[in-house]
């Protein structure tokens, strides 16, 4: 579990980076909005949203498929 610090460094890191909070209501990378549990491949790329806040598709251009 994160610290309220450690989000707030996270949240300012995203902020700073691409211009996005990471709070659950769009990717923080490409700003995709109104993301839902069935968007994902699987559970193991909806924990990832969970942790990095990317969407399916950028999480696939930064892992690969």
């Amino acid at each position: 579990m994160k610290t309220i610090s450690m989000e707030k460094q996270l949240n300012d890191f995203t902020t700073s980076i691409f211009g996005r909070k990471r709070d659950g209501k769009q990717c923080v990378t490409c700003g995709s909005k109104y993301i839902k549990p069935e968007d994902f491949r699987d559970t193991l790329s909806l924990k990832e949203y969970n942790i990095s806040f990317m969407c399916q598709k950028c999480q696939d251009s930064v892992f690969g498929e």
